[in-house]
């Protein structure tokens, strides 16, 4: 009986490290196969790529999977063994590589720009600009004492509410004041950390955490007070430019760092007016500020007083390049002895008490003020800038000085 030999179907030719080791540079690329797809290109400058052919969707694709020796045979099935996975679940290798990699870089990019410094000093650096030179020091100063030594190196997203309490808490039995502005800083950090895509929600505890600030008006030095104490100016030994400094903030009823940190840049005598950017406004608005002819005369002795080229009214006695002390007024209030009496900011509540008492327009008080509108809806209508009254009111407040000083 003859019987037939069937011969097995040959499997697909697999490579070897040997083939791989001896395969020569020929004048054209060549490529040696391995079963599934995987094959190695070898250059006629001698570079040895491994390659995935695969189609997906009745597209063909190519993936590198890097270069001979450095991925070895073994290395190199397995990495299309992965690719090929991925391609039976339909997904394309390449663009999945491509993903990942883009993944990889936002996630080191997130370790590199997502600690709690890295965006804090981001956040400061943005919001820099738009304070005065004092706020910054003092936010960058409770940042560095308070924030910095507790969260410096942590990711920015592992922060919680509760750890940020904990802090605000223990601060707050130290320094109420300081407690509060912690957690604005804290808040405004955060926000940014989310607007830049590095959290998705803010953890800072709401105000509620902390005690309400107990609301403390500035003295202010009474009506009937006011000629004793600028007859005290006057013969006081007072500096000469401390004492303008002093007068010009009486009869302007601008803030204190308004007056001292004024540059000449800002004033115009000829047309009688002090216009302060709103750079330096506590409502960021420009402030316009019509001068009294008492105003314009201490400015032309003030004129004499400072050497040409500096820039500030008020020079600092210690650097010129920098405005008078924030303290200089509060300290000639002490040395006449009114400062149990009023502060320089209550000044201004003088000047509002006096027109308010003799029934004038609110409207022009408060623009003198600079003071942001209270009823919005009334300010959104009547836009009205109220300047031939501003300019009568101050000349009329002016004046009101001079008859106090003369009074005996």
């Amino acid at each position: 009986m003859h019987t037939q030999t069937v011969t097995p179907p040959r499997s697909p030719r697999t490579l070897s490290e040997t083939q791989l080791r001896n395969a020569k540079p020929q004048a054209k690329e060549h490529k040696l196969t391995d079963p599934g797809g995987l094959f190695l290109v070898v250059k006629p400058n001698g570079a040895k790529l491994w390659r995935y052919r695969f189609w997906l969707d009745e597209k063909e694709g190519l993936l590198a999977l890097g270069a001979y020796p450095d991925i070895t045979l073994k290395r190199a099935r397995e990495l299309h063994q992965e690719a090929r996975t991925l391609v039976a679940e339909g997904i394309n290798p390449v663009r999945y590589r491509q993903d990942s990699k883009s993944q990889k870089a936002k996630a080191d990019e997130h370790a590199q720009l997502g600690t709690f410094r890295a965006v804090t000093e981001a956040w400061l650096s943005k919001t820099d600009k738009r304070l005065r030179p004092a706020t910054i020091r003092q936010r960058k100063r409770e940042v560095d004492n308070d924030l910095l030594p507790q969260f410096e190196n942590r990711p920015i997203g592992s922060l919680t509410r509760l750890e940020l309490s904990k802090l605000l808490v223990s601060v707050e039995k130290r320094a109420p004041e300081t407690a509060r502005n912690l957690r604005a800083h804290l808040d405004a950090i955060f926000e940014h950390a989310v607007d830049t895509g590095l959290i998705s929600a803010n953890p800072t505890p709401p105000r509620r955490l902390l005690q309400a600030r107990n609301q403390v008006h500035h003295l202010a030095l009474p009506a009937e007070r006011l000629g004793n104490f600028l007859r005290a100016l006057d013969a006081s030994r007072v500096k000469q430019e401390t004492r303008i400094a002093m007068l010009l903030m009486l009869q302007t009823a601008c803030r204190k760092d308004e007056v001292i940190s004024a540059r000449w840049e800002e004033i115009n005598l000829h047309n009688k007016e002090w216009i302060i950017p709103a750079s330096r406004m506590k409502a960021k608005r420009e402030h316009w500020v019509p001068l009294s002819r008492q105003a314009i005369a201490l400015l032309q002795d003030l004129r004499e007083l400072v050497p040409m080229g500096r820039s500030h009214l008020f020079p600092n006695r210690v650097d010129p390049q920098r405005p008078m002390a924030n303290r200089s007024l509060n300290a000639v209030l002490a040395r006449l002895g009114y400062h149990e009496e009023s502060t320089p900011h209550g000044m201004r509540a003088t000047f509002s008490t006096h027109f308010n008492k003799i029934g004038a327009n609110s409207d022009v008080i408060e623009l003198c003020l600079a003071h942001v509108p209270a009823d919005k809806v009334r300010a959104a209508y009547n836009r009205h800038p109220y300047q031939e009254e501003r300019r009568a009111m101050l000349q009329t407040w002016a004046d009101h000085l001079d008859l106090q000083r003369a009074a005996p």
